[in-house]
């Protein structure tokens, strides 16, 4: 099998159907649909009832966070790669056969670029937000810069830089890109390929200075633990100093 599809959900129905159905339109059709509940109410198991043939779903006890959703599917895979779909997201029709066509070429991760969807209309992307490919890890320590519904990988990634922190409810694909970016090239695929959904008002996510001190400590944390080289650490040492000082202020206005 060539692609395992890991979808996180917890507690959201509205749009978990038309994320699976995005991935059943798909072009490319060697994959298989992994399901995670992260101990949603039995809402979510009735929603997925006309899609019980088509999926692996797999449920959690209790929410443990969409950093262990993910870990559950990844471990669960059989895919010989990996690829995310946030349950409020959606894919394109040739994302899989477009990320493949990569994968052939020898590529171990790869991502796309994407639409930007809010309430009821398209947003445009501001220019701080670009993407980019290569050696990106400078490029990757301001901000996120890979929406996870858009990336894919080979498995080995998991061996080599490790799984999503359980411990991060948020900000857990920055720390993990960071470990990526660090050892690997990446690839970006400059066509649109997903439709990225903001569907609720997430204040934490709004919250600039709540955001760098996450960031801050995910970072400051990967430059103490992780060989760089000279250059990776020099830079993760000035975002480390600009991110303290956002941090900084924000305090001194309480």
């Amino acid at each position: 099998m060539k692609f395992s599809v890991v979808i996180p959900v917890y507690n959201r129905t509205d749009t978990l159907r038309s994320a699976i159905e995005s991935v059943l339109c798909q072009t490319f059709k060697d994959y298989e649909i992994i399901v995670v509940d992260d101990g949603s109410d039995l809402s979510v198991a009735q929603c997925l009832k006309p899609y019980m043939n088509l999926i692996n779903y797999i449920r959690h006890d209790t929410n443990q966070g969409v950093s262990a959703a993910r870990n559950t599917g990844i471990r669960a895979a059989k895919g010989e790669y990996i690829a995310f779909l946030d349950s409020d997201d959606v894919w394109l029709p040739k994302k899989l056969e477009k990320q493949n066509e990569i994968f052939e070429k020898g590529w171990l991760f790869c991502f796309t670029d994407e639409f930007w969807f809010k309430t009821d209309k398209f947003v445009n992307q501001t220019d701080k937000h670009a993407k980019y490919g290569g050696q990106v890890f400078t490029k990757l320590l301001d901000m996120c810069r890979m929406s996870p519904s858009s990336t894919a990988m080979h498995r080995s990634i998991f061996m080599t830089c490790g799984f999503f922190d359980p411990g991060m409810r948020v900000c857990e694909d920055y720390d993990l890109w960071l470990r990526v970016s660090a050892k690997h090239h990446i690839h970006f695929i400059q066509e649109k390929l997903i439709i990225r959904r903001a569907v609720t008002d997430d204040q934490l996510s709004k919250n600039v200075m709540f955001i760098e001190s996450i960031r801050l400590v995910s970072l400051a944390r990967f430059v103490r633990c992780k060989k760089l080289t000279l250059s990776q650490k020099r830079a993760a040492m000035a975002e480390i100093n600009r991110k303290f000082a956002i941090v900084q202020s924000g305090i001194k206005r309480f």
